[in-house]
Parts: C-alpha cells; structure tokens; sequence
C-alpha cells in the first residue's frame, strides 16, 4: 500500500509539474471556459438545457460546479485539480495493469505515458475538456472489472461508466470495447453462463441507475421535452461526412504526432510474447474507441484523449517484450537511468514551451475584464460577443443568452441543430441591454451591426485592435 500511495503522489505531482505554467491563464480553450460559466450558472440555480445550453451532456457541468462549490472559482485552482485528475487517472492505469498482472515498469510506464501525451499539446490534453475527466471514470471502471471481486464492484463500475457517459456519450464505445473482452473471455473460459450474466446484469444495473437518476431530474423540473431533444435529437445532427482520406490523414497526423511513443504501441501488436489478454483488451479497446473518434467527422485534437488511454495501456506493455525481441537501436528504452533522464529532459522541453504559450504572453482575458471591472456596476450587463465568454466568469455576471458559446449563435451547423429562434436569441441579447460588449477580429454578424453601431461606441481596443470594447451610448 505504501508502494502504491507513493505512485499515486508521484502521477499525480508529475501531472502538476507538467501542466504548471498552463494554471495562469484565463483562457487556453473557449470550451473550458463554456464548462466553467455554465457551471456559475448552475451553483445559481439555474438548469442546464433550458437556462442554459450547450451540446454536451450534463457531466462535466457537474463536475465543474462540484470542484466550485468546494474549492473556489479561482482558475488557478481549477486546473491545478485538473491536473490531480489526471494524475489519478494515470494511477488507474497503473492500477489496471498490475491487477491483471503486468510488470510494475510496464504499468508505471502507461501512466507516465498518458501524462506526456495529454501535457504537450494544447488542444491534445492541456485544455482541460470533456475527455480530460471523463477518462478517469473509464479507468475507474475497467480496474473494477477486471478485479473481479463481486457484484457491488461490478454495480460500481457499471455506476463509473455511467459517470463518464453523462459526461460524454462517446464513453459508450469504451464500454462496448469492455463488454466484447469480457464476452470473449467467457466463451474462451467456457464457464458458468449464469454467473456470467449475473455480472452483466450488474453492470448494467450501475449504468442505468446513473441514466435513470438523470432522467428522474428532469422529470421532476417538467423539462422531459428539453432534456430529450438535448440528448437525443442535438447529438444526431452533430455528425459530418468526411472523405476516408481525411480520416487517414487526422489518424496519421497523431501516430506521427507522439513518436516514439506509437512505435512502442505497434511493437506489443505484432509481439506473441506479451500476455494476450491485455493485447486483446488493448485491441478492441482501441477499435472501438478510434470508431468513435472518427465517426463524428470533426477534426478536433480533443478527441484523441479518449484513444490515449488504450494506446498508453498498450504502449506501457513495451517494457515487458524480451530484450532478444527488441531491435538493437531500441535497447536504449529499456536503460533506466537513460530512460528517467530523458522522461526529466522531456519534462523540462514541456515546462519551458508551456511557459512560453500560457504564462509570457499577455493574458488579454484578464486585460479587458481588469478594464471593465471598475467602470462596471452591480446592476448592468456585458455581452462577450465572439470575444472570451470567460469574461462572465471574471466579472461575476451572466450570459445574456443562454446559448454561452458564442459559436452557438453564430455558426449555422449549430444553428440548425440546436434549432432555435435565431430572432429570439438576437432579441434576448438586445434586451440585456449590456453596457460593454465585446467584439473579436472582424467579426459583426448582420444580426446586431445596425444596433451596435446604432446604440454602441468604441471604448477601447486591446491585442493591436484585434480585441474591440463598446460601451453603450
């Protein structure tokens, strides 16, 4: 146990040493600050899909508001528990090999690996998304169900995946992967049917329970109709038609993208020495997942955080192939001195980059709300416009409409699968009547042009006038 509290402080302070200079921005990604603002609006009783909308299920507005509700709305304090997250999803992987019997290099190795792989890239695992926490409950799952202990651990885990889907529904593929391993084992194993199925019903019961639960809530708030279309009729109008050959390129782009670590990755595949079950969970696991990623037709880095937790599990499984199975020139992986010093090189290239692109560049976030704040009353209103919807969170005001993601209002695809008023939401906007909006770029939807050049003036512009601040007349 002592081993084990050791690698879980070790993960997760690896987390926060790799993520650290990302904690100080206002904004990395607009998507995190939607999760953020709607989660305010829910700690002030508001409800998610009829006060406030976005394409997503519900989970990660929980979890936003449950961090809030504890630790403070300070940023900083958001993605330091992010960073936490992380790391005790990295420490499940861990977990998960050594239940099923990997060596403890290789399970260290898988969760050193999904700690890399999501700390590099901005929009691959440092913007905190959706992926980033729902992960966690998938592992949570997958541990208990390969444990094997007993029913309550199989309604537990059925309850983890539920967890994650209602997070987001793409958790369903990493269920199915895990519900086809297990039917496999059985049919290999040729044991008790009935226990069989008595271990799925419990799983099943867990999950349900979470989606029963959400649809009591609604139920009980009378919103049957907005909670139905939300999660059934929005998610059928998401998917894009791609060409394969675009789909080849995205998957290419990130085996390109984390070499060496997909070299790893391919190595256990094609190499009959490693333990085949793993294999083969690492093999449905990732199929079913890459399906999900690539169905949607959106070619969005955010999405291969759910592939990364099979391709860490498999690439850790590197570390167990015999030496004599190893090409000469990759004998090199296996030295662990070597092998530590260019983990800490790698660290280090990570921190300084990241220190570069989140804490020496001017935080124009903060710099327009620092410039609003004083001149702002209790009792009057901004509109971000295309600008940081953030800014709701730092000025303590809501959204004018409840669309927060302004690519909501102003993005036909969305416009037509949310299928709103687009009048309606315009109007909503107007009579805020907002004392400051803000405007990105060049950026004046025919919507609001007239009346913003009617009833608003230039205040200020920030960014080299790229950021533009009205006030109203």
């Amino acid at each position: 146990m002592k081993q084990q509290g050791f690698v879980f402080l070790l993960f997760c302070l690896g987390a926060i040493v790799l993520r650290f200079f990302s904690f100080f921005p206002a904004v990395i990604n607009h998507d995190e600050s939607t999760y953020i603002v709607i989660a305010d609006a829910l700690l002030n009783g508001k409800v998610y899909f009829v006060d406030v909308i976005d394409t997503k299920p519900i989970g990660v507005f929980l979890i936003y508001a449950g961090l809030m509700s504890v630790f403070g709305k300070s940023i900083f304090v958001l993605r330091l528990l992010t960073a936490i997250w992380m790391g005790a999803t990295a420490f499940l992987l861990y977990k998960t090999h050594r239940s099923y019997g990997s060596k403890e290099r290789s399970a260290i190795a898988s969760g050193i690996i999904y700690l890399l792989l999501t700390s590099i890239f901005t929009f691959y695992g440092v913007s905190p998304n959706t992926e980033c926490f729902f992960n966690l409950f998938t592992m949570l799952s997958l541990w208990l169900i390969l444990r094997e202990r007993g029913g309550l651990e199989y309604v537990a885990a059925g309850t983890s995946l539920g967890l994650g889907f209602i997070t987001k529904y793409v958790v369903g593929f990493d269920g199915l992967a895990f519900a086809l391993f297990l039917f496999i084992k059985q049919v290999q194993k040729n044991t008790s049917w009935l226990k069989f199925w008595g271990k799925a019903a419990c799983l099943a019961i867990g999950f349900f329970a979470v989606l029963f639960g959400m649809y009591q809530y609604y139920a009980g708030l009378g919103a049957m109709d907005a909670f139905l279309f939300h999660t059934v009729e929005v998610p059928k109008a998401y998917p894009q038609e791609k060409s394969w050959f675009i789909h080849l390129k995205f998957v290419g782009d990130f085996l390109l993208r984390y070499l060496p670590i997909s070299l790893f990755y391919f190595s256990v595949l094609i190499n009959k020495r490693i333990n085949r079950n793993l294999v083969l969970l690492g093999v449905l696991w990732s199929a079913c997942v890459l399906f999900a990623i690539l169905i949607p037709g959106n070619w969005f880095g955010h999405y291969w955080i759910q592939f990364m937790l099979p391709f860490s599990f498999i690439a850790g499984l590197f570390f167990e192939i015999p030496m004599a199975q190893i090409p000469h020139w990759m004998h090199r992986f296996f030295n662990k001195s070597l092998g530590y010093t260019v983990v800490a090189i790698l660290v280090v290239v990570v921190m300084i980059f990241q220190k570069q692109d989140y804490y020496d560049k001017v935080d124009y976030p903060r710099q327009v709300a620092n410039y609003i704040k004083p001149q702002l009353p209790k009792h009057e209103h901004i509109y971000t416009g295309n600008f940081a919807q953030i800014l709701y969170h730092l000025l303590d005001k809501e959204s004018p409409t409840k669309y927060v993601h302004h690519s909501l209002v102003w993005t036909p695809k969305h416009i037509r699968s949310l299928q709103f008023d687009v009048d309606e939401v315009t109007q909503d906007i107007k009579d805020s009547n907002p004392l400051f909006i803000t405007q990105h770029k060049d950026w004046k939807d025919d919507r609001l042009v007239s009346w913003l050049e009617e009833a608003y003036e230039v205040e200020k512009t920030f960014m080299n006038g790229k950021i533009i601040l009205y006030r109203r007349k």
